[in-house]
């Protein structure tokens, strides 16, 4: 197998440098650390991101919005909201995140390898066309998706959304369009207070929406069930050329923000099914960009069962990955909703309906 792409890159902790905040350089130092661990020697290789230029954010967010985020350049500090904040070099910190995404895509996209992820801050999947929020100054992925539209044609593109919050902005980004898929999976009630079931796009983009809002406690098993029963079926009707991973370790137990109990073993199990399912679709073309997640240890140990997966370095018995597989593994009562409610849209959803 060809090595794992990854980017990691020390200007990330130049983001609010001098700053108390929970999104902090510590979350991508965990990460990075991860990348030392002995099983994942000689198994992953480094790209080096490139800045995204004004006119690629341009593809996702207003023009007034990235002269407002370039505007804090050189500045101590500058207020979004009151939980998103920028320092002197965050914009061109959020411009190498954007550009983190393209240098991968590039990457697979000349056949350097299949698989990747981006160790990139500030987040993005929050940020919406015209406004910075929930940590996020550029919407990374939605990014990512539309550079590949732009710089290589690609008419199909699937976003699973794995952070504990709803990806508001990604969904924002495409709710009118069927060019991409967008599913996400996150706590409900919580922020943003958006991703509620009915929300299923717009236009060209009904039915290209999915949201599986939960509440408090949602394990290991149900987010298994979540891939195999909901994404894997849309996947395969869709036919995405690639798929992306908004990836947050907020769904981890003891994450500071969530009320989730994902272990990490459940992350190895999420990624080994995200990792079939791309298998099965898109000739195995998959790439993970870091979201959220505010536990240092979560970020360690999550993303270290990511990477294992990632590199075909699984601790998970072929028994575990099966079970979920089973016909005795139920769903539950919001995938059953959910599924109700997007089976109009696609013939997959017909069978499992059923099962």
């Amino acid at each position: 197998m060809k090595p794992v792409l990854v980017i990691k890159d020390n200007r990330f902790t130049q983001h609010l440098e001098h700053v108390f905040h929970l999104e902090n350089a510590k979350r991508v130092k965990a990460f990075q650390a991860v990348l030392k661990h002995p099983s994942l020697g000689g198994r992953w290789l480094e790209v080096v991101p490139r800045m995204a230029g004004p006119e690629e954010l341009a593809w996702v967010h207003t023009p007034e919005h990235i002269q407002r985020v370039a505007q804090t350049a050189g500045k101590p500090l500058s207020s979004f909201d009151l939980d998103t904040q920028a320092t002197a070099k965050s914009y061109d910190v959020a411009r190498l995140a954007a550009g983190a995404v393209f240098s991968l895509l590039d990457a697979i996209k000349n056949n350097m390898a299949k698989r990747a992820f981006a160790c990139i801050r500030p987040p993005g999947h929050h940020a919406e066309a015209d406004k910075a929020m929930g940590f996020c100054l550029f919407n990374n992925i939605a990014l990512g998706a539309r550079y590949l539209k732009e710089r290589y044609s690609v008419k199909k593109v699937m976003i699973v959304d794995i952070d504990l919050h709803h990806g508001n902005g990604t969904q924002s980004a495409f709710y009118d369009t069927d060019e991409v898929l967008f599913v996400s999976m996150h706590q409900f009630p919580c922020y943003p207070g958006t991703g509620k079931m009915g929300e299923v796009g717009a236009g060209r983009g009904r039915g290209f929406t999915v949201n599986v809002p939960l509440g408090k406690g949602y394990g290991d098993k149900d987010f298994a069930r979540i891939i195999h029963q909901l994404i894997k079926p849309l996947a395969r009707e869709y036919q995405p050329y690639i798929i992306l991973v908004s990836c947050g370790f907020d769904l981890y137990m003891y994450d500071r923000l969530g009320d989730m109990q994902v272990t990490p073993e459940g992350y190895g199990l999420i990624t080994r099914l995200l990792l079939e399912t791309a298998e099965e679709v898109c000739n195995g073309r998959i790439a993970f960009i870091l979201e959220g997640g505010y536990s240092v240890k979560g970020n360690t140990q999550c993303g270290l069962r990511v990477m294992q997966e990632l590199c075909d370095v699984s601790t998970l018995s072929a028994e575990k990955i099966e079970k979920v597989k089973g016909p005795s593994f139920f769903k539950f009562s919001e995938l059953n909703k959910v599924i109700e409610i997007q089976k109009k849209y696609w013939k997959q959803l017909h069978y499992m309906s059923r099962v």
